[in-house]
């Protein structure tokens, strides 16, 4: 068996606390048993099985088993063809919705998802770390619950729309500084620019472009205001190259040229 030790780092969202694998000898089992942590195994190859609440769970290769804190769980391995599994254990404020979010609930502990096999075996290279096991760990749950994310959240009907929305938005509220277009945004979500800007008026009451120019703007004030940034510098950190053009959309927006905003703020 192979346990790694790692330090409780106390990350507020999500908190790695052990990892390990092993291969497990014939009939092999632990439990009944329970955590004070979120604990989820891996099986790489094998069988076994899984017991919690009064049910069985029979599990082989690349199934994985999710045990919540304290709850009392009892797992052991096949007799004839035991299993080998990779665990890892977290808490985190951000755990619950993660789970939620992953297609977990209080009654489903178990899935089969192949395409986890990398995420997993590639944890092992925890080992060789020195200072970064923590922090690597931590992007491998993350890494873990995206994939959960995309295989087993269903999206609400309806809600599409939405979505296409959000994301939008939150690409422009990151990327705002870059050279971005409504048409590039369409092209990265995959939809078509016309309906891009009609669902994204129907949600925010604002087109793509008002919203791109409106968030620049706002955020070059700030940089003004609160930075005490040049009108050159809070132009090109907000994705204007144009400085004449800038001031144009800054005094259309605030009454005053950028110039005047900065000395009067």
């Amino acid at each position: 068996m192979h346990n790694i030790p790692l330090l409780n780092k106390g990350f507020e969202e999500v908190n790695p606390l052990i990892c390990g694998w092993q291969s497990c000898d014939k009939g092999h089992f632990f439990g009944p048993a329970s955590r004070e942590y979120y604990l989820i195994h891996y099986v790489v190859s094998g069988s076994g099985v899984f017991e919690r609440a009064g049910k069985r769970y029979p599990l082989s290769k690349d199934c994985l088993f999710l045990i919540r804190p304290y709850e009392l769980t009892f797992y052991k391995a096949d007799k004839e063809n035991p299993w080998e599994y990779i665990w890892i254990g977290f808490d985190g404020s951000l755990v619950p919705d993660l789970l939620k979010n992953s297609g977990f609930s209080d009654d489903i502990c178990t899935m089969h998802i192949p395409s986890l096999s990398t995420t997993f075996l590639s944890m092992k290279e925890v080992e060789n770390l020195q200072h970064s096991s923590e922090i690597f760990l931590c992007g491998k749950i993350f890494e873990m619950f995206s994939y959960l994310s995309e295989e087993f959240s269903p999206t609400p009907k309806g809600s599409t729309t939405s979505v296409y929305c959000k994301r939008a938005k939150d690409y422009i509220m990151s990327n705002y500084a870059n050279h971005i277009s409504v048409e590039s945004i369409a092209n990265m979500l995959g939809i078509d620019r016309r309906y891009l800007c009609r669902i994204f008026y129907k949600y925010t009451g604002s087109t793509p472009q008002n919203f791109i120019v409106n968030y620049r703007l706002e955020k070059a004030a700030f940089l003004l205001s609160k930075h005490g940034y040049t009108v050159a510098e809070a132009g090109r950190s907000t994705g204007y190259d144009d400085i004449y053009n800038f001031s144009k959309m800054f005094k259309k927006k605030y009454g005053v040229p950028p110039s005047r905003y900065k000395n009067d703020s």
